[in-house]
């Protein structure tokens, strides 16, 4: 183990959650005292009783602003903002503010490859887990995906592969991953930062005590301030130096090459869409620095179908394309996914989106929408505010834009429109939580609506 916990701390782990209660499970089972908060009034998913086996009865209700001042460390669940009073007042009393990759850190010295980004997080770190198993690994795809990390401490995996968001790396200072990459950068979870400014230093934490670093030569916000130590190396669309993975062409066909090598042609992955491109890249070059085989990783990226609400085909009729692209959940993923199939689209190219804003700017996607979308169907909070940005930023045209009351409407009104050759994608590029319990239950609402057009 890297580091042991002083149990003879003060300590208060903020929220019950998924993350919340493995948190209180990884400390009860090592006898960490601790106290336990959530300020919602009650929750359904867990009961007195079962916060009582876990050694600490969990308080619920508002957080007064100097309720936690004395406790030498807090524990926060991802969903809880560190801007909340509460918080900034326990650390100007000298608390420390940590997360549950943080105790993973200390409590364990198994290898591990982190990734985080804007968009594509869990792709790449499903492809990456599933590349390293194929190559004889015990590795395990963990993080903000799946099952909590805390949870795996105790089990046999010889490579984590961590996911990790912005809210859990700006309380992490002790992880030191072998690899570690950042796929790309766009504005998310404006509500939650003031600034891109501050949303960019979280993700950048995750350079800090990699041994090599994984950056996307076409976002220069992924790029890293490397210390002498650490190796480097990159992915981009232009032709590579050596050492890096890039694209070549020879006589007309493009290659995935690492640096003067052409590794296969482009059309071998199955998944299509340049943010897949540029994912798999990502993965080979995390694999190499991981020591995996080069070849076996090979097959794997090419062969990987994706994961569901991920630019999911979800039905296929007469040549009308259904692409369920729920986790889409900002703007740049809805970017992405909207300019990696506008290309593969011979007719009409439809689109419903919206949801939650969470204070994002639309107007870079309202002049995508405007140039590469034809019908535009939008429903949820962001409704108006969406069609606005469309109509303001038109750069060529009108799309057409129709407002839906639920998903079932909206897919009832793309299938009104659509025909052969066409594509209907739901990328909402907004969150869910306005109509659905989740961007799970939003796929898998518009799954369900386009399977009872079938």
């Amino acid at each position: 183990m890297s580091g042991m916990i002083a149990t003879s701390n003060r300590r208060a782990v903020i929220g019950a959650g998924v993350t919340g209660r493995s948190l209180a499970r990884f400390l009860s089972t090592r006898n960490i005292p601790f106290d336990w908060y959530d300020t919602r009034k009650s929750m359904v998913e867990i009961s007195m009783s079962e916060s009582e086996q876990l050694d600490a009865p969990l308080q619920f209700g508002q957080i007064k602003p100097d309720q936690l001042c004395g406790y030498d460390e807090i524990i926060l669940s991802p969903g809880i903002a560190k801007s909340e009073t509460y918080i900034t007042k326990a650390q100007e009393a000298g608390s420390r503010v940590v997360g549950d990759i943080e105790l993973f850190a200390r409590h364990s010295d198994i290898p591990v490859a982190a990734i985080t980004g804007s968009n594509g997080k869990s792709s790449v770190t499903t492809l990456l887990a599933e590349v390293a198993q194929a190559c004889g690994r015990n590795a395990i795809a963990a993080g903000n995906l799946g099952e909590p990390v805390l949870d795996q401490l105790d089990r046999d995996y010889d490579l984590f592969v961590l996911e990790l968001s912005s809210f859990q790396l700006e309380t992490t200072s002790s992880l030191t991953p072998v690899v570690a990459v950042i796929l790309n950068m766009s504005p998310d979870h404006m509500d939650r930062y003031p600034s891109m400014i501050a949303y960019h230093a979280a993700k950048q934490r995750i350079h800090s005590g990699a041994a090599a670093v994984v950056s996307n030569r076409d976002d220069l916000l992924t790029q890293p301030m490397l210390a002498d130590t650490q190796r480097h190396s990159s992915f981009g669309f232009d032709q590579p130096d050596l050492g890096h993975y890039g694209l070549r062409d020879r006589d007309g066909t493009v290659y995935v090459a690492h640096g003067i090598d052409s590794l296969f042609p482009v059309e071998n992955i199955e998944l299509k869409g340049r943010h897949n491109l540029a994912n798999a890249m990502a993965v080979l070059a995390m694999s190499d620095f991981l020591g995996l085989d080069r070849q076996i990783a090979v097959e794997v990226v090419c062969s990987f179908k994706g994961l569901p609400h991920r630019c999911e085909l979800v039905g296929n009729k007469n040549d009308l394309r259904w692409v369920n692209d729920s986790k889409a959940t900002n703007v740049g993923a809805a970017v992405a996914a909207i300019e990696g199939l506008c290309d593969e689209v011979s007719g009409q190219f439809i689109l419903i989106a919206g949801g939650q804003t969470k204070d994002q700017e639309f107007a870079d996607f309202g002049k995508l929408v405007s140039e590469k979308i034809d019908q535009l169907i939008l429903l949820g909070e962001g409704a108006e505010e969406i069609a606005k940005s469309v109509i303001a930023e038109a750069i060529k045209g009108e799309t057409k834009i129709s407002f839906a009351e639920n998903m079932q409407d909206a897919v009832a009104v793309a299938a009104e429109n659509a025909g052969p050759q066409d594509c209907v994608l739901l990328s909402p590029a907004c969150a869910s939580f306005d109509q659905f319990t989740g961007y799970q239950d939003r796929g898998d609402q518009f799954r369900a609506a386009v399977g009872a057009l079938q």
